[in-house]
């Protein structure tokens, strides 16, 4: 019998078991499905944490592994972009190298200063998580996309990846709960105290 603490695990847990079944019919050039996968697993990454508050399953561990799991899809996904929608990469080659230089950079010092996977949860991470993989859906299912939301969703991801790494660098995301950097400037502070 599961337990109702643990079906937000299982909903990541599924998103985790759906990475190699999703590159099996990526090497196969089953674009569609891929990109059902991937709307797949945006929904179940929004579906695990809102289950999490409502059930008041919310851990540490559950967070981690959240992160962990969005992180294999994440790689998987820009893999499969690349195998099957090469043109893509080759024409945002520029701004995709920027967006993954950050977050290999963010990676390095969250593991360095924390020893864990960034997950610091900031409403810009979830801005980008939510544009990024229904763009990779669409992206890999149907193989066109307009210029300007490309543009779009990448400026969306670097800005993430920016205070990310304000996050993790200047920040301790692992102690406590940001919305968004902002939080720890006086003049936030100041607004939302009413001063």
């Amino acid at each position: 019998m599961v337990s109702r603490k643990q079906i937000p695990n299982l909903v990541t847990a599924s998103r985790l078991v759906a990475v190699p079944v999703l590159w099996l019919f990526a090497l196969g050039g089953y674009g569609v499905i891929v990109g059902i996968g991937v709307f797949y697993a945006w929904f179940s990454d929004a579906l695990d944490g809102l289950l999490a508050r409502w059930l008041d399953a919310e851990s540490a561990w559950g967070s981690q592994f959240d992160s962990v799991s969005d992180t294999l899809m994440f790689l998987s996904s820009l893999a499969w972009v690349l195998i099957l929608r090469p043109g893509f990469v080759v024409e945002f080659a520029l701004p995709i190298a920027i967006w993954m230089g950050l977050g290999i950079f963010n990676y390095l010092v969250a593991w360095g200063r924390f020893r864990r996977v960034p997950d610091a949860h900031l409403i810009s991470a979830k801005l980008a998580n939510f544009a990024g993989f229904l763009f990779v859906a669409w992206l890999l299912a149907v193989g066109s996309y307009p210029a300007w939301l490309a543009w779009l969703v990448l400026g969306i991801c670097i800005g993430a990846a920016v205070e990310t790494s304000v996050s993790v660098v200047a920040l301790r995301p692992d102690r406590e709960r940001l919305l968004t950097v902002m939080q720890r400037l006086p003049l936030w502070r100041r607004l939302r105290s009413g001063t």
